[in-house]
């Protein structure tokens, strides 16, 4: 949940200060969703336009990554807290 959050965060972000809205994006801003998104950097390869299905899919697609590699990452922290038995 908590990735495909990050990415529903990232892209109202991207939707709210596109280059029509009078605010301005903020690069560190832009920079901290990367790192909390990774996925999000086949956006820059794949680039459908704005407020289309391709568009969708392709965010849909990043925010299911995004969440399965903090899922992958819980997995992996809580197998090594594990204690032996």
């Amino acid at each position: 949940m908590f990735g495909f959050a990050i990415t529903a965060l990232f892209l109202s972000y991207q939707m709210i200060t596109d280059s029509q809205s009078t605010i301005q994006r903020d690069s560190a801003f832009m920079l901290v969703f990367a790192v909390l998104c990774p996925p999000s950097l086949l956006a820059l390869a794949i680039d459908p336009p704005a407020e289309t299905t391709a568009f969708y899919l392709l965010w849909t697609v990043i925010a299911l990554l995004n969440a399965g590699l903090y899922a992958s990452v819980r997995t992996f922290v809580s197998r090594r807290l594990q204690r032996p038995e």
